[in-house]
């Protein structure tokens, strides 16, 4: 589980500014990141490579970590900052010159041991309360994906990918990541 510290707004705004670390933000405790894995990089950016793809001439576009979101809705009044792997937003108006403030469409978070509880707890809850309506879940040890779509305001599973599958998105049409595409060869 990564290091967290309980703080207020203004002292994490503070705290954000002068720390070289990643940090996350959840309406009162930071959550310090720890740097990825090679093995976690090379699968962000085979995802990320299929992403542009597939979103290339359309109005949604996609980023990576690190972008600061700031993850603001009508009902919500909690402050939380993530650093999701990859995003997908549609409603651009809320991108600023470092950071975005709204909710992405739909989410990717490459899971390791050591940040497995935060991507599956308190990420997991954090996105379904803010209405991120689909949360992929991508796990390089076990060369799976998770793809939960949010209903009736809960995260339904859609589907568990592995072997050689071809994940699927629930939000847009025709987007699918062949898992054989994303994860690195035993040799790497």
């Amino acid at each position: 589980m990564p290091k967290t510290k309980m703080v207020d707004f203004e002292e994490f705004l503070q705290m954000d500014k002068e720390n070289e670390h990643r940090l996350e933000y959840f309406d009162g405790e930071v959550v310090y990141l720890e740097s990825p894995s090679v093995k976690h990089q090379q699968v962000l950016l085979n995802i990320a490579a299929e992403f542009r793809n597939y979103f290339r001439g359309k109005s949604c576009e996609i980023f990576i970590s690190p972008l600061d979101v700031w993850l603001k809705n009508e009902e919500k009044t909690a402050k939380v900052k993530v650093q999701p792997d990859l995003m997908v937003i549609c409603d651009k108006t809320g991108l600023m010159e470092n950071a975005y403030e709204g909710v992405p469409v739909l989410v990717i978070e490459i899971i390791s041991t050591s940040n497995q509880t935060h991507d599956r707890i308190r990420k997991y809850s954090t996105y379904m309360e803010f209405g991120i309506n689909e949360y992929w879940m991508v796990n390089p040890e076990l060369k799976t994906v998770e793809v939960y779509v949010l209903e009736e305001n809960e995260y339904k599973q859609a589907a568990i990918y592995k072997g050689s599958d071809c994940a699927a998105s629930q939000t847009f049409n025709e987007l699918k990541i062949c898992l054989e595409e994303i994860f690195p060869s035993n040799n790497n």
